[in-house]
């Protein structure tokens, strides 16, 4: 008796506790923390990840394998554990709070408090640190490393009279110097230099270069160079001028690095590679020596790198930039006019969006250090350049697609044409003409192999016979996305890559991989034996050795997994020459990801998530066998009410078994009827254990948040009948949600709908369709298909034709072709037949969809006297990612809009009366209208 009285005691008291769960508001978004940029050590004994909360500081943590010893160090960041794993270096950012106050202060940016620098050994467990630093390097082997401080801020005498001072001008372009040190934190090896402006190291760490800058009006570069084993410092004689962009070869050996000296603003620099054994100092290029073309020389925008295996060094050339001409006419005397050309490869706004970087344009070339020979690659028409094994082959692919460009105002195809460069010779092969398949090169440079969307097959070409080969003719599953609802041809699920020395190619189908002979030869084989097909599971290999240029197949294989019927993911592992099925590691209702391997263990981190569980860090080996949790963020979910979510499946209106994610609140009770909104975009049932941690909307709603407050959220799949996007939206969700319905506990009188973009689209088309919903919250949405597909995707300044004719709107034809498929797609010209309120985002800066859209809707439903508002954010996005501050502010809005309708909550002061232009910032109408 007395034991039955203690169990319902207990259960009492438990049905209390779990009744006393709150739910989740707009105050817990800052505090909610997640973990970013976890790493482990080469030798697997460490771990270091970041705790950060929404807004404020957080806190990194350093911790052993065993998790038995743990650092916790406020606001640290960006850490790198070193090489030999003996210390940890990262650094630590300003007080959040500080920031703000100096910033409304008006501080100037150079005199705000900057990052520091800390040295963490792992060894002795004690820290150094070093204020105002401005970059850090850590090589990939040894223990050396090396960091620059920010400029020293001056500090004016204001007892004298400043005003009366002029500032010396200096030159266009001037380096900021500053104090540059390298370090050996184990031995205690400190070695300090002033004026530094820039500074390399090798990847073995044996060499640190920098660039010292010293006088005023008449600059001196001078490169110095840091022997790490032997502790010298050799020079080479200074230059008049300025150098920059120096870079070390891997092992060491060589380093180059530019120079000019112009002081005017478009600089004309020469290149430089240093041999040190030899001390030979050779010029590589400048407008004279090597120049690839006439008015041609070194660009100072391209990438500088040595190959790999060192033997070459590749930067980039352009035309010598034009002197800009003095400014000798006012503001009002100057035309500013675009001029609009139908022969243009390019619209006038994408060559405006594009011209900043199109005035950096460099092209690659290469320089062959041993031979001692230049190598122009690249050139006005073959612009790209794709080499292998990071340039370590004499071979590389090159692409052009200039007289293609036109065509990507309506086609989404990337056509070019495909060439195969010799990088001994420059000679350069036509192999396909308007190829537009995606193409790549074996990593030994022994084939040119591509996906055929025509026809469904991989293709590999051999490069010594000059011979093209079908390699998967004898393959009798599809290899095409068979998900692909476009009208255009679909794409492959893609491929592994290549074993040891192009023996071998492997690609996957829908499930399963495949082992491709590259010449045809036999015939291919299932290496996972068609266990993925048989179970529904999708096998995808797991990269380990982020250096590795093949596929070792005599090494084991770790491969993801997905079972498509069940939800649950895991780990799997094979071997290429096995004749068993694949072996499972660790499997369940969990989403794993983030598999990274020590360089020099076996053991693993990886991260674990459901619905219902943050994705923190586990470490193990790579059997997965007693894995350890080592993070345990955000413990306060366990006050707050959250929910659970099912995989829900019905039968649309075609016959269709359809599926999609119903969310429901924690303490849900069936024999409740429960207000639901509907949100969707296309496919979201894979998605079943997604962790939804409470944070401020971009745009959409956020299901923990709603189900926390009482509501199911409902999320189906969408699949698309070519012609008919608005049609296949409404059969999907309309039957899904009645679906649901017919399960007893929906309020069906109180059902709203939401959706972003495409989905705003959706949205805003399905209530002219139905009155199911008693609210609906379309943002950024294409109301009007035949003046979209006219405009202008504004970020990039690209056309928007291809997007309907081919991609998201599937169309599949020109306006003029189709218009009344434009016009029967459209939700304004049904406006009428709205009988839904509707709360519209659309903001000023959308780049991705022309925010006339959301006004067109807006108006015709003001006019048609419909309830209706119109969100804009000035200045924002397509989505709000740039400022938190509208994030929040637009969470609220759709909530309160939400709670209004589907709970018959009162309404807020902007919903019932708005905010007139005369209050705009003052008064944000939040409060309840009694």
């Amino acid at each position: 008796m007395k034991r039955v009285i203690f169990i319902l005691i207990y259960l009492s008291i438990s049905f209390f506790t779990y009744c006393q769960k709150i739910p989740l508001d707009f105050s817990v978004y800052d505090d909610w923390e997640n973990i970013e940029n976890q790493r482990i050590s080469n030798d697997g004994q460490w771990i270091c990840y970041e705790k950060n909360p929404q807004y404020g500081d957080g806190e990194l943590f350093i911790t052993s394998n065993d998790n038995k010893k743990v650092w916790s160090l406020e606001r640290g960041c960006s850490a790198i554990i070193s090489p030999n794993s003996d210390y940890v270096v990262f650094k630590i950012k300003p007080q959040t709070d500080t920031l703000r106050a100096l910033k409304l202060e008006k501080t100037d940016d150079d005199k705000l408090p900057k990052d520091s620098l800390v040295i963490f050994s792992l060894k002795t467990e004690e820290s150094k640190k070093y204020d105002r630093v401005k970059s850090y390097k850590v090589p990939d082997e040894s223990s050396w490393m090396a960091f620059l401080y920010h400029k020293a801020v001056e500090v004016k005498d204001t007892s004298k009279d400043e005003s009366k001072k002029k500032e010396k001008k200096k030159g266009e372009g001037v380096p900021e110097t500053s104090e540059f040190v390298i370090i050996n934190p184990n031995e205690n090896l400190f070695f300090k230099y002033d004026s530094v402006s820039e500074y390399s190291i090798s990847e073995n760490g044996k060499l640190v270069n920098f660039i010292r800058v010293t006088g005023d009006s008449l600059l001196t570069s001078t490169i110095y160079s840091f022997n790490t084993e032997s502790q010298k410092l050799d020079s080479l004689s200074g230059k008049e001028g300025i150098s920059k962009k120096i870079e070390t070869s891997n092992n060491g050996e060589y380093y180059t690095f530019l120079h000019t000296q112009d002081s005017v603003k478009n600089k004309i620099y020469s290149i430089y590679c240093v041999k040190l054994r030899k001390g030979e100092q050779k010029l590589i290029m400048d407008t004279i020596t090597n120049a690839p073309f006439k008015g041609w020389s070194v660009s100072e925008n391209g990438r500088v790198y040595f190959s790999d295996d060192d033997s070459k060094l590749y930067f980039g050339t352009a035309p010598i930039p034009k002197t800009e001409p003095k400014d000798t006419l006012l503001e009002e005397e100057k035309v500013h006019v675009d001029i609009w050309n139908w022969k243009d490869p390019l619209l006038q706004p994408q060559q405006l969006a594009e011209l900043k970087d199109e005035k950096k344009r460099t092209y690659l070339a290469v320089y062959h250090i041993k031979e001692d020979k230049i190598v122009q690659l690249a050139d006005t028409n073959i612009r790209q350049i794709r080499t292998v094994q990071k340039g370590n082959l004499n071979i590389a692919l090159g692409f052009n697609d200039v007289k293609y460009q036109k065509r990507t105002s309506w086609d989404a195809q990337l056509y070019r044409d495909v060439y195969l460069i010799n990088l001994l010779t420059g000679d350069k092969d036509l192999l396909f003409e308007r190829n537009k398949s995606g193409i790549g090169l074996s990593p030994g440079g022994n084939y040119i192999y591509w996906y055929e969307q025509a026809d469904s097959n991989w293709y590999s070409y051999s490069i010594s016979q000059k011979q093209k080969f079908c390699l998967t003719k004898d393959i009798n599953v599809n290899l095409f996305d068979e998900d692909h609802d476009y009208p255009e041809d679909p794409s492959s699920y893609g491929n592994v890559g290549w074993t040891t020395n192009d023996e071998s190619f492997l690609i996957y189908d829908r499930y399963d991989i495949w082992k491709l002979q590259p010449e045809a030869k036999v015939k291919p084989e299932n290496v996972t034996k068609g266990y993925g097909r048989e179970n529904k599971i999708s096998f995808r290999y797991q990269k380990l050795d982020d250096d590795a240029f093949f596929v070792d197949p005599d090494q084991e294989m770790i491969l993801s997994s997905f079972n498509e019927s069940t939800k649950q993911s895991g780990f799997y592992k094979t071997e290429l020459k096995s004749k068993s099925v694949p072996v499972t590691l660790i499997s369940g209702d969990y989403a794993y990801y983030g598999l990274t391997k020590a360089k020099n263990s076996v053991d693993v981190i990886w991260r674990k998530m459901s619905y219902n569980e943050y994705p923190d860090i586990w470490i193990s080996s790579l059997n997965f066998k007693k894995p350890v949790k080592l993070t345990a963020a955000n413990p306060q979910q366990e006050k707050y009410n959250w929910g659970t979510v099912e995989l829900f499946k019905w039968v649309d209106a075609n016959g269709n078994d359809t599926e999609g994610l119903l969310y429901k609140p924690e303490n849900f009770d069936p024999t409740k009827k429960y207000p639901m909104i509907v949100y969707f975009y296309r496919l979201h049932s894979d998605e079943l254990h997604q962790h939804y941690t409470p944070r401020p909307s971009r745009s959409v709603i956020n299901p923990t948040f709603y189900t926390s407050n009482d509501y199911l959220v409902f999320m189906p799949n969408i699949r698309y009948k070519i012609g008919y996007p608005g049609e296949s939206s409404v059969n999907a969700v309309v039957s899904g949600t009645l679906a649901v319905i017919n399960k007893g506990f929906v309020d069906k009188e109180h059902i709203g709908i939401q959706g972003q973009s495409w989905g705003g689209y959706q949205v805003a088309y399905i209530v002219t369709k139905t009155d199911l919903f008693a609210a609906a919250s379309p943002g950024a949405p294409v109301s009007n298909m035949t003046s979209a597909y006219g405009g202008i995707r504004w970020q990039s300044g690209m056309s928007r034709m291809f997007q309907y004719e081919q991609t998201q709107s599937r169309i599949g034809g020109t306006l003029w072709d189709k218009p009344f498929q434009y016009i029967e797609n459209s939700p304004v010209f049904f406006a009428p037949k709205i009988n839904t309120p509707m709360l519209i985002r659309h903001d000023d800066n959308d780049g991705a969809v022309p925010w006339y859209q959301g006004i067109e809707l807006f108006v015709a439903l003001r006019r048609l006297n419909k309830p209706s508002w119109l969100i804009n954010y000035n200045g924002a996005p397509h989505n709000l990612t740039e400022k938190r501050a509208n994030q929040k502010d637009w969470s609220k809005r759709m909530f309160q809009f939400f709670n209004y309708y589907l709970k018959d909550e009162k309404p807020p002061v902007w919903l019932e009366e708005g905010i007139p232009a005369v209050e705009k910032g003052e008064n944000f109408g939040f409060d309840l209208v009694e």
